[in-house]
């Protein structure tokens, strides 16, 4: 049997969590950050913020200016104004304000194997991935096709 929780309340309840000082372990949804993080098999661990959390090219939890909750890369940092943007998203960006950060991603969990922040892979994908959208564009056509 599958449970249904709006996000508002599924956040709420996180957010709880993580302002108490723990770590959240979520199922990752969607395709906004692939190839990094893969819908239906990973898990995201979520860590409460820190001094060295807000920057670029970190993953972190925040509500967007919309008012979305998002899992996405800091891409850029002006200020109060955070960019963000998912690793499998073209050109598509969200803003928000730096006190709209609520966690930091510090691990992913796939197939019984924990890919921590400070990993080689993880660091290679943090600072080889491209910001050209053709280039993301031809690596992210590859990943599709090979995962089908």
């Amino acid at each position: 049997m599958q449970l249904i929780v709006q996000n508002e309340s599924f956040f709420l309840h996180i957010l709880t969590e993580i302002k108490a000082g723990h770590q959240v372990i979520i199922p990752s949804k969607g395709n906004s950050m692939l190839p990094f993080i893969r819908p239906g098999t990973d898990e995201i661990e979520l860590s409460p913020i820190d001094n060295n959390s807000i920057r670029k090219r970190n993953i972190v939890l925040a509500k967007t200016d919309e008012g979305n909750y998002v899992i996405h890369r800091i891409e850029k940092i002006d200020g109060d104004v955070i960019t963000l943007r998912g690793d499998g998203n073209l050109t598509t960006r969200e803003y928000c304000k730096r006190s709209n950060i609520s966690a930091e991603v510090t691990a992913i969990l796939r197939k019984n194997r924990k890919i921590e922040k400070d990993n080689f892979r993880w660091l290679l994908h943090q600072n080889l991935w491209f910001s050209n959208p053709l280039l993301r564009r031809i690596c992210l056509g590859i990943f599709r096709r090979l995962k089908n």
